[in-house]
């Protein structure tokens, strides 16, 4: 199993300064390893582009776009129902989850899903929605049988589904919750806003900068944070959807995976990264409290991962990061009893 690449003792944070500026002028003109930055407000308006919000799925994708690396840094494709993956709302087992499961940031081809899930045998619903949203999708366009159901479990979770069930909740759409613009003069006005608060982050320690094999990474130490204990109704409600989406199934898969913080965490970059992981940690053991008996969770080891299984100003997989995946996670859903599972060398 692959081990973290050395790490420069040398940490950025030193030259408070001099680590802002280099950080956020990586940010702002990413070459070919950084191009993939969704925080970047040009960046980000490419990818809300592709988006439309749906008042009972939350959003979904333009339906069959195909796009080369140039619009968004990796090629791209949709299906005709704006989901990824082939078009199978007939298929005996699901995928869900956040964006982890759907497939970002690296090339058609390259995510884990197109290596071992069969076509045919599945159908990829994931999006980053609230789980009440993904009840709905399988309400209204999957058709199978529900054998099983693979889960891919991302910190992001709940972060994301309180977003969408404020949009319930007041009547709006995501994109009015979370003032997402995607057109160019709302972009241009967001830059000045966007480079202050990275700024005054990276003095803070919520952004934080490394070399790692003398590439500039940044780790945001406030990604999706949020305390158990003053978002206990936030969880129940989830957790309750949850419960809802998982009884759909006959036989449920839970693979939590881990993320870049969490590794920098594991590392000791810094007490807000370490924190944060912890919080991470409160809410999966609440989770797995309350699984009923035909859910099985398993949460893949940060050690099992390294720093180049991701990328360096993105929270997803690297193009490698979803090759370890696919070796850790393909004996577990053979052993699970899941089927459809391509056999990799």
């Amino acid at each position: 199993m692959p081990t973290p690449l050395p790490i420069s003792t040398e940490f950025w944070p030193i030259k408070m300064r001099a680590a802002v500026v280099s950080g956020l002028a990586a940010m702002v003109w990413p070459n070919r390893h950084r191009r993939v930055n969704f925080t970047n407000p040009l960046n980000g308006r490419r990818w809300l582009s592709l988006l439309a919000s749906d008042p009972r799925h939350g959003i979904r994708f333009h339906p069959n776009l195909s796009l080369d690396r140039r619009e968004l840094g990796f090629s791209f494709r949709s299906n005709a129902l704006g989901l990824r993956g082939p078009a199978a709302p007939d298929a005996p087992q699901v995928l869900l989850g956040t964006s982890f499961a759907m497939g970002l940031s690296v090339d058609n081809g390259e995510n884990w899903y197109e290596q071992i899930l069969e076509s045919g045998q599945w159908f990829n619903a994931a999006m980053p929605v609230g789980p009440l949203n993904q009840i709905r999708l399988l309400e209204d366009v999957y058709t199978g049988s529900g054998d099983a159901l693979l889960y891919l479990y991302h910190p992001n979770l709940w972060k994301t589904a309180q977003g969408y069930l404020a949009a319930d909740r007041e009547g709006r759409d995501i994109f009015s919750i979370m003032r997402w613009k995607a057109d160019h003069a709302s972009t241009l006005k967001l830059i000045p806003r966007w480079l202050a608060k990275e700024g005054a982050k990276a003095t803070s320690g919520l952004s934080h900068y490394a070399r790692i094999d003398g590439e500039p990474w940044f780790f945001n130490a406030a990604y999706c944070h949020l305390e158990l204990d003053q978002n206990k109704a936030l969880f129940d409600t989830v957790a309750g959807h949850l419960d809802q989406l998982f009884t759909r199934f006959k036989k449920v898969v839970v693979l939590r995976v881990p993320i870049k913080e969490e590794l920098a965490a594991d590392c000791g970059f810094s007490p807000r990264l370490t924190l944060l992981a912890q919080g991470y940690d409160r809410f999966w053991d609440a989770f797995r409290v309350r699984l009923a008996p035909h859910v099985e969770a398993h949460a893949l080891p940060c050690s099992a991962f390294g720093f180049s299984d991701f990328l360096p100003y993105d929270t997803h997989w690297s193009a490698r990061g979803n090759a370890t995946f696919c070796r850790l996670a393909a004996p577990l859903l053979r052993g699970a009893g899941l089927t459809g599972i391509i056999e990799r060398d």
